[in-house]
């Protein structure tokens, strides 16, 4: 009898295992970005909430997230968009060679991070010769850190602005000398501020009004004000077609996830100050601020694939 029940038991968790619905967490860079490990936090979170969905992270990166946009779309009720402000900037840049952002809703902000220029030639600006070629590296056209470099490479008339796939692949090309600075953020170089010695990164400024880990800011330092605008949210988008019992119920379990410490902790290294918990009737309202924050930085600029 009792070899009976474990069988039984054991039948009835493989039927459940099964039977769980996937919800693919659809994230627009490399796996090997920091702000991909708190979305992998996040996702182990909600899969210890509940049994019916299991949470899979997937990377897609592209064309400013738009790769990944249209990835959530054809899957629209089992997929979930990760993006930061570059999905409302790329539209913008580029509006016949991207995503519809009016397509998507916010389900989930996530959390706010600022952006630093880092370099392993310069220790400061002080240093750059205005009439040199220069190069700075990116993460894509039409996106947030492409912004910050075109504001940054107003102040050198012979800066070139490189697009790479992800944050963690620029610093590479910095690291080899490859290009002169990057865009990203603190936590995917600091390990070569503090831990190397000879120092192998400098931080010339970072993006916001408020200082991260002692680094100066960039519109302190004769460059545009709207860099202290352009600090980026990370969010969760889900497609505007997905029914609304499937995003109020996806909306709760992962609101809940954000809250456990692994995903704060996961948050907090990678220097993005959490959000996840704006209240639901404030989500539309989020939604078009940030639409109207990002047309309004972009506002004028017209650039070349």
């Amino acid at each position: 009898m009792k070899h009976l029940l474990l069988a039984l038991t054991m039948a009835i968790s493989i039927i459940s295992a099964h039977a769980q619905e996937n919800i693919t967490l659809v994230y627009s860079w490399t796996a090997g970005d920091t702000a991909a490990n708190f979305y992998r936090a996040l996702a182990n979170e909600a899969n210890k909430l509940q049994n019916k969905y299991n949470f899979i992270v997937d990377y897609k990166p592209g064309a400013g997230g738009t790769v990944a946009a249209n990835a959530t779309l054809a899957n629209a009720n089992n997929a979930l968009w990760l993006n930061s402000s570059a999905a409302f900037i790329r539209p913008n840049l580029y509006p016949n060679d991207s995503h519809d952002i009016t397509a998507f809703r916010t389900l989930m902000p996530m959390c706010m991070v600022s952006f630093v220029a880092i370099s392993s030639k310069y220790r400061s600006w002080n240093e750059v010769p205005k009439n040199a070629k220069l190069t700075i590296g990116m993460t894509g056209l039409g996106t947030t850190t492409h912004l910050v470099s075109i504001q940054i490479a107003k102040n050198f008339p012979n800066m070139i602005v490189i697009p790479f796939k992800s944050t963690s692949e620029a610093l590479v090309n910095v690291l080899s000398g490859a290009i002169d600075f990057s865009i990203g953020v603190h936590s995917d170089s600091e390990q070569y501020t503090i831990n190397t010695q000879p120092r192998q990164i400098y931080w010339l400024g970072q993006t916001g009004r408020q200082s991260i880990k002692a680094t100066e800011l960039l519109v302190n330092q004769g460059f545009s004000q709207d860099l202290g605008n352009m600090n980026a949210p990370h969010q969760i988008f889900a497609a505007r077609k997905m029914s609304e019992d499937r995003f109020r119920e996806l909306r709760g379990v992962l609101v809940e996830a954000a809250r456990a410490q692994s995903v704060i902790s996961a948050s907090l290294a990678a220097n993005c100050i959490p959000g996840s918990q704006l209240p639901d009737i404030q989500l539309d309202t989020w939604f078009s601020s940030q639409q109207n924050q990002w047309k309004r930085l972009t506002q004028g600029l017209v650039l070349a694939k």
